[in-house]
């Protein structure tokens, strides 16, 4: 009798730590959210400035924020660049980082509904949305690309309640995400596409092995895909806007330089590890684990967004995305469950063996762990993002980096007033134009590398020219002579050619300098 009571407490006790540990895991994945930087994308510069101009003067077709304005220009986010502004105007740089918060909530809550729909398990879902939070911080930030997150989780949690129910409603959703990412961020419109892929492929009417592999009717589908195409026209570029992308990818003037447009590279580094991560977990249980099921869809999201995010590292998140909920449908036969329960039962077990009453150790020491690890690491991220928040806010989005720009700029345009100055013709960097532009300031280059090639903006390959005065390939005397500079803001590092070509030409003189940056002004130029 005495030992059915104990069994029957300890039972009780087993139920009672799963409720702790389901309560504890639901929320794992917002713990993520402390995770975010607190820190202005530079980019966020000139996108706020486009949505001031749009606000102000409607759609621009050629440039307005440098002096190229023969520069053809499609403005690819401009609906994303009015909700910056408009965000920014109202509270300052805290707004649009308020406005990352919130979609990277809406992406963690997005994403747990998916690997719900997908595994129909509650804490397998959560404990997968928790992986995808912490790999995302680095993508969190204060650009367009954090509404396509949320749209492209959209489309695939739709196409897997099609399938489930064959209701026709939730393909309804699809052209109206067309019509969002085409005006918010149109550069990933064609990420719609390409996520619908293998669902089609999935809906083929064949059969392998003499087993349709068809998940649904994919009449619809297509039929969804061809509104889809018609309404991403609907952009104030129309055909532009969609094609500006294709254009711009053509050779590789712009993914040579960008950072995020090259490949995924292995290196023993902790930030190279970080983004081998994911990969490095999906494969073990494909490796490790020989008894699960998938189907084509997930097997084709799996790959394919594998090979696109070895192309390109900025398709990092696309992969997060479709690969880590459609390895759950693999893993869905587990019952970790049950696996606890076992667990308790050996522990049970091996203590009435060794003679001794209490067999609930490792129940309650699987307790204080949760707590304690809860609370260690809790306490310290919310330290970490408090600290961060607070300077945030106390720079008013800037950083060290930003306030050594404002001292040079400063000193750039006190001798500008003092020796009356009304032409300037400022020679900037790739990273500090948007700064400059935000600043008020007309620029020769910014980071919209895509706007600055030939085959975009129909003028000149003006991001060519500018890397190669930079690098010292070009006779920078030449440049400098066509636009006829009479300032240089020079990034010493970056540009340390030029930087010391300038510090020994007799007709430049070095006015300012300091850690980052040092500024030029041409001699006599009255």
């Amino acid at each position: 009798m005495g030992q059915q009571l104990t069994e029957a407490k300890d039972k009780q006790l087993s139920e009672k730590v799963l409720k702790i540990l389901g309560k504890f895991i639901s929320v794992l994945p917002f713990l993520s959210l402390f995770m975010m930087k607190w820190k202005t994308d530079p980019d966020t510069y000139w996108i706020i400035k486009t949505g001031e101009y749009i606000c102000k003067n409607g759609i621009p077709t050629k440039d307005f924020l440098t002096f190229h304005t023969n520069m053809d220009l499609v403005v690819q986010q401009w609906l994303s660049d009015i909700i910056f502004y408009k965000l920014y105007s109202l509270m300052g740089f805290l707004g649009p980082m308020l406005l990352v918060l919130v979609m990277y909530t809406a992406f963690l809550l997005l994403f747990r509904k998916l690997c719900f729909e997908i595994s129909n398990n509650p804490i397998v879902a959560s404990v997968a949305t928790f992986i995808a939070g912490i790999a995302m911080p680095a993508f969190m930030v204060t650009r367009p690309q954090i509404f396509t997150y949320s749209i492209v989780l959209i489309e695939l949690i739709c196409l897997e309640k099609f399938i489930k129910d064959g209701k026709y409603k939730h393909l309804c959703v699809l052209p109206i995400l067309s019509v969002f990412v085409v005006n918010l961020h149109a550069s990933m419109w064609t990420m719609l596409f390409i996520v619908l892929l293998p669902f089609l492929a999935n809906a083929l009417p064949i059969k392998i092995k003499g087993k349709s592999i068809a998940c649904c009717k994919i009449m619809p589908l297509i039929i969804t895909a061809v509104i889809m195409a018609v309404f991403g026209l609907i952009t104030p570029y129309g055909v532009k806007g969609l094609t500006f992308i294709f254009t711009t990818s053509i050779g590789d003037k712009v993914n040579g330089i960008i950072s995020e447009l090259k490949p995924l590279t292995f290196s023993l580094k902790l930030s190279s590890l970080t983004n081998w991560f994911e990969l490095f977990i999906i494969l073990s249980i494909y490796l490790f684990y020989k008894k699960g099921k998938t189907n084509i869809r997930y097997v084709l999201l799996t790959i394919g967004t594998t090979f696109m995010m070895l192309m390109y590292l900025k398709l990092r998140p696309y992969f997060i995305i479709c690969a880590i909920p459609s390895t759950l449908k693999y893993i869905n036969n587990i019952d970790f469950k049950k696996v606890f329960e076992k667990i308790v039962k050996k522990d049970q077990e091996a203590r009435k063996n060794q003679n001794k009453k209490d067999s609930t150790k490792l129940i309650k020491a699987t307790i204080t762990l949760i707590i304690a690890f809860s609370l260690i690491i809790v306490g310290s991220l919310a330290s970490e993002v408090y600290h961060e928040a607070s300077d945030y806010v106390k720079y008013n989005g800037g950083n060290k980096t930003t306030q050594r720009l404002d001292t040079a700029i400063d000193a750039m345009q006190n001798d500008i007033d003092e020796n009356n100055v009304t032409d300037l013709r400022l020679f900037n960097g790739f990273n500090v134009g948007g700064y400059l532009e935000f600043k008020g300031y007309t620029t020769y280059i910014d980071a919209r590398a895509d706007s600055f090639i030939e085959e975009a903006n129909h003028d000149f390959d003006y991001l060519t020219e500018y890397f190669k005065v930079v690098d010292g390939k070009k006779n920078y005397k030449k440049v400098f002579n066509k636009y006829n500079f009479n300032y240089a803001l020079i990034e010493k590092k970056s540009e340390k050619p030029l930087y010391v070509n300038l510090k020994n030409d007799n007709n430049y003189e070095l006015i300012f300098k300091n850690k980052e940056y040092a500024v030029f002004k041409k001699i006599n130029q009255n």
